[in-house]
């Protein structure tokens, strides 16, 4: 999946782009939101997009405030 990088986009999403995000799979990744999490944790490095990463570690986030 390319990333967007026009800095006019505040969005970091693209109308010719897949979403970063489908339910909870990262799109590109074929990853969960569970499972990046938990990779990040080991110290990996999913092939995230920024937009991605931020999605994963509010995720995260979340669960700990749960």
């Amino acid at each position: 999946m390319a990333s967007h990088t026009d800095p006019t986009c505040g969005c970091g999403v693209c109308g010719s782009e897949a979403p970063p995000l489908i339910g909870s799979v990262l799109t590109g990744v074929g990853m969960t939101l569970a499972q990046a999490s938990r990779a990040l944790e080991r110290g990996e490095e999913p092939a995230l997009t920024p937009l991605q990463r931020q999605l994963v570690e509010r995720w995260a986030e979340q669960q700990l405030g749960a």
